[in-house]
């Protein structure tokens, strides 16, 4: 059997030799290795497993979710005593039931996060036909104005009688509607900004999610160790 060190196995797969190192490490469990003098040499079975991590990285998989693959398709190499089981059988308990309290709270508040961003959402929306509603009924009334002012003058007092109070009270009403469109617009541009502070925190939340899988990883691994 050929054993091949991290280097030559970041040549074979196109694998950074650091990159290819700390899947070493990260996945330990499924590579049989041996130490020759200093260095540490893998089978060249190994460079499937190595090609597999880098494939399942490229589909967007966390390293927990790796772990969960590679127990399926391959062996692991680690054999533990019964004794050794034992001992660490309740650590391990133990650092499991933290990971699945700390994941439910991240879960609960990335929910809650989801549920207020979508209301907001819901908000814009109502916004943005209130805002077009009235845009459309100042350019109706705009459009009325103008063909009442482009009639003919007739001699009906009835029909000329009290048109510039009505006049007047419709250019209050152009003012009044004006004024309320860019309260709507201003109360609309708020409204964003706040959807995007949430989704600048549910992007933070991810980012807190993996650095805390990794904490637990390094953790289980040193447990492991």
């Amino acid at each position: 059997m050929k054993w091949l060190s991290v280097a030559e196995i970041s040549k074979i797969t196109m694998i950074p030799a650091p990159t290819a190192r700390r899947y070493a490490s990260l996945f330990k469990e499924y590579l049989s290795c041996r130490k020759m003098g200093r260095v540490t040499k893998y089978p060249e079975s190994a460079v499937e497993i190595f090609n597999r991590i880098v494939s399942l990285y490229n589909e967007g998989l966390v390293t927990t979710e790796i772990e969960e693959r590679l127990r399926s398709e391959f062996p692991r190499t680690i054999e533990v005593s019964s004794t050794e089981r034992s001992v660490a059988a309740q650590p391990l308990m133990n650092v499991q039931a933290e990971l699945s309290g700390v994941f439910s709270e991240m879960m609960a508040n990335m929910a809650k996060s989801l549920e207020v961003v979508a209301n907001q959402k819901s908000i814009i929306d109502e916004q943005r036909e209130d805002i077009y509603k009235l845009k459309k009924a100042f350019v109706l009334l705009a459009r009325s104005q103008k063909k009442i002012k482009a009639l003919p003058q007739l001699d009906i007092s009835s029909i000329t009688e009290g048109y510039d109070e009505r006049a007047t009270a419709l250019e209050q009403k152009d003012i009044e509607l004006e004024e309320v469109t860019s309260e709507l617009a201003q109360e609309n541009s708020s409204l964003r900004t706040k959807v995007e502070v949430m989704e600048a925190e549910l992007v933070r939340l991810r980012r807190d999610r993996r650095e805390m899988e990794n904490y637990f990883l390094d953790k289980i691994k040193r447990l492991n160790g």
